[in-house]
């Protein structure tokens, strides 16, 4: 289990402060626990804190117009939960404990009083919100796909730039992700999943082991996911994130064949 100094320290935009100052900032944080299925927060509520992970595991999501569940995030210990904080006064999504959880909570008004006060740190937090804004634009590339395997890949590249490590063959995703967490993650039934990886398999994309993933041609990914690219109808980055960083509802999933 990660002590406070040690994850205030793997914050991105913290990493490049003093010891003492890092000291100073992991003293501004409280600790929370959330039971299996409890909410961290909800999407629209005010956006009051900033949360790192200690233990456990916490789902980012959001819900359709229908009620479909879309996972947008797992985050694990060592990780941001409610970025929205830095730059929305509401939580552009909900956050849902996965298991006992344990995290680590730093009040808005802490925060801006930190960018106020400690040199360079804007920057960092611009940076970092770049790099989120990235992958939204990512997601929303996969989701706005009507077709499942596009969507599985895009989340594959995800995971394996997050929670990917060498491995014989291939990148091995160290992170424990059902076939239920699958599906969610791209909007599909866990049928329609396990089929469409069942076929990278087959085709060499995936280890065929049934207990790991492990990516063995992302370049393949990469060519599925850069199809949908080319025949994107929104292009800047901006507009396609857009929703989610505002709040609004995402983008409705095409039916699929």
């Amino acid at each position: 289990m990660l002590k406070k100094l040690a994850i205030v320290r793997r914050i991105p935009f913290f990493s490049d402060l003093s010891e003492n100052e890092l000291l100073g900032i992991s003293q501004k944080f409280s600790e929370k626990e959330f039971r299996k299925g409890e909410y961290l927060f909800w999407e629209g509520e005010p956006a009051s804190y900033l949360y790192v992970i200690k233990s456990g595991k916490v789902k980012v999501l959001k819900h359709s117009a229908g009620g479909k569940e879309i996972v947008l995030e797992v985050v694990t210990p060592g990780e941001i939960c409610g970025g929205g904080t830095i730059f929305s006064d509401i939580q552009y999504a909900s956050a849902r404990a996965e298991g006992k959880s344990k995290v680590y909570c730093l009040s808005k008004k802490d925060l801006l009083s930190l960018l106020k006060t400690q040199e360079g740190l804007a920057q960092g937090v611009i940076s970092f919100l770049g790099r989120k804004l990235m992958q939204a634009h990512e997601m929303m590339i996969g989701l706005i796909s009507g077709k499942v395997e596009k969507r599985l890949a895009a989340l594959l590249l995800g995971l394996s730039e997050k929670h990917g490590t060498p491995f014989p063959g291939g990148i091995k995703i160290n992170l424990k992700l059902t076939r239920q967490d699958m599906a969610d993650s791209v909007g599909t039934t866990v049928e329609t999943a396990i089929r469409v990886m069942s076929r990278f398999k087959k085709e060499g994309i995936l280890g065929a082991s049934s207990k790991e993933i492990v990516i063995k041609d992302k370049g393949k990914l990469r060519e599925l996911v850069r199809e949908v690219e080319k025949r994107k109808v929104i292009s800047p980055v901006f507009l396609v994130a857009a929703p989610f960083l505002q709040g609004r509802p995402p983008l409705r999933l095409r039916s699929e064949q």
